[in-house]
């Protein structure tokens, strides 16, 4: 039992199990069909041949009156020796025999029907008082100018040969067959074994990973295996950019930190107790936008999940309606073109804080007036997304100024200049592509590819 509940567990015994009753079905299956091919093909040709014995038989026959005579001698001998195993009789119309040849002397009375002319009978059929099978062969015909008097011709011969022949058959065809099906299970063996030897190298190389030889799956590994091995690559790379950038995100909380503090230490409140609390003021407010800082770095480089799509117009419609509430004393006019399909291949909150900073420039920079378009080109895993606003535009080195971390293009709003700064990093985590164009009638079209 444990056996079999082991084979159940195991794909490789799972695929044996099945594959090995499969075969077991099908020598059963084409060993029976061979051998009634093989019984028939024997039956049709001993009733060819027992026919050839009543034709002759017909041939050798001379009426008498209502009766029929045939010769003490026939020319087939296996009629004339005693328990030869081949018999011949004639019936009249009903039914009694007028005449049987000398091999069946020793032989016990077989009651037969009378045939009409013309009927045919081919049967097997055992004799009284025996265990031997006989193959029969009956047909009627009729004698006389007006076909007046019917007769039945009889020939029986001993199947015991018919039934060797089979028997050997049967024997020959279950050797080849079973040399055949150990060729199968071997072949079926060796096939599982090289099918199976991409997953035994992933799993070596997951055990390589395990034990420090490996930062990442190494192999070349067959066309339905790479999608979960890039899917692992892609996971673990993102868990160790995570660590690190936790590591770096902390070390530059400790770091940037210490400045403030140090600030603070040197503050004198009994000398000047306006001035300290107007510092202390502002070096709250700068640790404040500090931790800030850190903490959209650490959203901005959390873990991705790769294996499910997730659907972006319900988070776009909910990012605008956010956007309607804190900008209502400025309304904006929105045109959205997102296809109902479009899925995101990444983390939810990555997309939430990728749309929610691009939206908010917009509507930030923008003069009431703000265009998204979001779609997969060519139905594939990526994801295009394009926010134009009307605003005052930029050209390519303000560009690359305000994707700085501190740097706002409009100093007269507020921020902290780290939007754009957190849209380039979750781009660059999912390897993508960004960019901005100056539209002719004014505004600013970015581009983001992921």
């Amino acid at each position: 039992m444990q056996l079999f509940s082991f084979w159940l567990n195991s794909l490789k015994g799972r695929l044996a199990l099945v594959t090995s009753l499969v075969l077991v079905a099908f020598v059963l299956l084409i060993s029976g069909v061979l051998e009634h091919a093989y019984r028939t093909s024997l039956n049709e040709a001993k009733q060819r041949e027992l026919q050839l014995y009543i034709y002759t038989l017909l041939a050798l026959a001379e009426p008498e009156g209502e009766s029929l005579v045939l010769p003490p001698e026939l020319p087939e001998q296996r009629f004339n020796q005693p328990d030869s195993g081949l018999i011949g009789a004639v019936l009249d119309g009903q039914g009694r025999v007028i005449w049987r040849s000398e091999s069946a002397l020793a032989m016990p009375e077989v009651e037969f029907s009378p045939l009409p002319q013309g009927q045919q009978s081919f049967m097997r059929i055992s004799l009284p008082g025996g265990d031997a099978n006989y193959s029969s062969f009956r047909q009627g015909v009729a004698w006389g100018l007006e076909n007046e008097h019917p007769f039945t011709f009889v020939v029986l011969e001993d199947a015991a040969p018919l039934q060797a022949q089979v028997g050997q058959f049967r024997s020959t065809i279950w050797q080849w067959l079973g040399v055949a099906a150990l060729l199968l299970v071997l072949a079926q063996w060796l096939v599982l074994r090289w099918g199976f030897a991409p997953l035994s190298a992933l799993a070596q190389a997951l055990r390589d990973m395990q034990q420090g030889g490996s930062d990442r799956l190494e192999g070349n590994f067959p066309l339905e295996l790479r999608p979960l091995t890039d899917n692992l690559n892609l996971l673990i790379e993102n868990e160790r950019r995570q660590r690190e950038k936790t590591r770096h995100t902390l070390a530059d909380l400790a770091h940037s930190l210490k400045t403030p503090l140090a600030v603070l230490k040197g503050l004198s409140l009994e000398k000047d107790p306006d001035a300290a609390g107007k510092t202390l003021a502002d070096q709250v407010q700068r640790m404040d936008s500090i931790i800030s800082y850190q903490l959209q770095r650490a959203v901005a480089s959390s873990p991705k999940s790769i294996l499910r799509g997730i659907a972006v117009a319900p988070l776009l419609e909910k990012i605008l309606d956010a956007l309607e509430k804190v900008y209502r004393s400025r309304p904006c006019e929105v045109r959205r073109e997102c296809t109902e399909n479009a899925l995101f291949y990444g983390d939810e909150g990555d997309l939430m804080e990728l749309l929610g900073n691009l939206l908010d420039n917009a509507y930030k920079y923008g003069a009431g007036q703000v265009r998204v378009v979001i779609e997969n080109p060519e139905e594939g895993r990526k994801l295009s997304i394009r926010v134009a606003d009307n605003g005052p535009g930029l050209d390519s080195d303000k560009w690359r100024e305000v994707t700085q971390r501190g740097v706002r293009a409009d100093q007269q709003q507020p921020g902290q200049g780290i939007g754009l700064a957190v849209v380039v990093d979750i781009v660059e985590s999912y390897q993508g592509q960004i960019s901005a164009e100056s539209l002719p009638k004014g505004g600013t079209e970015i581009t983001v590819l992921l």
